[in-house]
């Protein structure tokens, strides 16, 4: 079944998120507060030594601010060995940020009927019968008990190699689980690897395919996609990986394995007009959307009734009393974070192309400078 978008997207309302910074009307003033160019000179600033600090040949930063372009740039290079710069249009791997694409792909099915969100997934999935206790919701939230397949090493072992959605999940398919379904949290990429399995099942089509038609082409997403394993455009970022004191090129993962966990590329542009949308309620209705966005409450065994602090496919989070709607994301070669504070209207988007390289660091002082907060030293928690 299509999933189609909420109401028709208005292009002027999602160009406001990347309207240049030359004609975007700015915010008031405000007493105390400083400039705009002023604002700006700190943000660039803030970017700048933290890719002089920072394990990270090169990033492509935004800044948007109701609905006022702050910064979107790129630093450094997204290829060391060519010298090619990063730039507004490189595309990145963006890691499990894809997982909130995952999610809004299977609340629009939850919204059409096509889907029970509390169904088991057995309904959908009947090949795997030990996890008959275990529902969508439960996949989606991270409470399954399920186990992650990446936490195995006979999964690291083959992490080369070309392989299907059934064959990972068959790293951990006779597992003990992790804990009862509903009991407890466990952060797994098997449950969404399942999730795009489910989604295949329903759709009768293939999840790279599924997202294009209904999510990136309708939203004009030029660069996003499934990655490929070895990129032949220059507009893709090279990831890389510090050793020694040096940059090398990261170790070789077959994008096979990320699958509906963590297999999307696209640029910082184009995950800007996602948020847009996303937020501006054109993916998901109100409530589809505070789900997603969590607290999600634990159902079963002594924690009963508590919350995780994750959603579905977002968590929430917060820079000082400033609340967030966030997801960030690590593989190999990249580093990715987005913060999105909706009582501010303030959205924040870094895609590294280095693993390990302190994304929320660099996220939460962008906005600790636009909200008028302290800069958090590197290394101050």
């Amino acid at each position: 079944m299509p999933i189609v978008l909420r109401q028709p997207l208005v292009a002027a309302s999602l160009t406001l998120a990347l309207a240049a910074a030359a004609t975007a009307q700015p915010p008031a003033a405000v007493a105390g507060a400083p400039t705009r160019a002023a604002l700006v000179a700190r943000l660039d600033s803030i970017a700048t030594d933290f890719l002089k600090a920072s394990p990270a040949p090169g990033m492509t930063i935004a800044v948007v601010s109701k609905g006022d372009t702050l910064l979107l740039k790129g630093y450094g290079e997204r290829d060391r060995e060519k010298h090619l710069a990063a730039g507004v249009n490189t595309v990145y791997r963006i890691a499990s940020i894809t997982k909130q694409f995952t999610a809004a792909a299977v609340m629009r099915l939850v919204e059409h009927g096509s889907v029970e969100l509390d169904a088991p997934i057995t309904t959908y999935l009947p090949q795997y019968p030990q996890w008959s206790s275990v529902t969508v919701r439960q996949l989606l939230a991270h409470t399954s008990g399920i186990p992650s397949y990446t936490s195995r090493p006979e999964w690291r072992a083959r992490r080369a190699e070309d392989l299907t959605p059934a064959q990972l999940v068959a790293f951990v398919e006779k597992t003990p689980v992790d804990f009862p379904a509903g009991s407890g949290w466990n952060y797994t990429n098997t449950g969404y690897v399942l999730l795009g399995m489910l989604l295949e099942r329903v759709t009768k089509q293939s999840y790279a395919a599924l997202l294009d038609k209904e999510f990136f082409e309708p939203l004009g997403m030029r660069s996003a996609a499934s990655c490929p394993s070895r990129p032949s455009d220059a507009a893709y970022a090279v990831g890389y990986q510090e050793e020694a004191g040096t940059w090398r090129r990261a170790d070789y993962l077959s994008m096979t394995h990320p699958f509906a966990a963590g297999s999307l590329c696209m640029s910082v542009p184009d995950y800007l007009t996602w948020q847009s949308a996303l937020h501006g309620g054109h993916i998901v209705g109100a409530r589809s959307l505070g789900l997603m966005a969590g607290p999600e409450t634990l159902t079963a065994g002594e924690k009963k009734g508590t919350t995780t602090g994750y959603g579905m496919g977002l968590a929430k989070g917060a820079v000082g009393s400033h609340a967030t709607i966030q997801h960030g994301g690590s593989i190999n070669g990249f580093s990715t974070q987005q913060y999105w504070f909706p009582e501010d209207s303030l959205g924040i988007v870094a895609f590294i192309n280095s693993v390990g390289a302190e994304q929320d660091w660099l996220v939460g002082n962008l906005a600790s400078a636009v909200l008028g907060l302290p800069v958090r030293p590197k290394g101050g928690r």
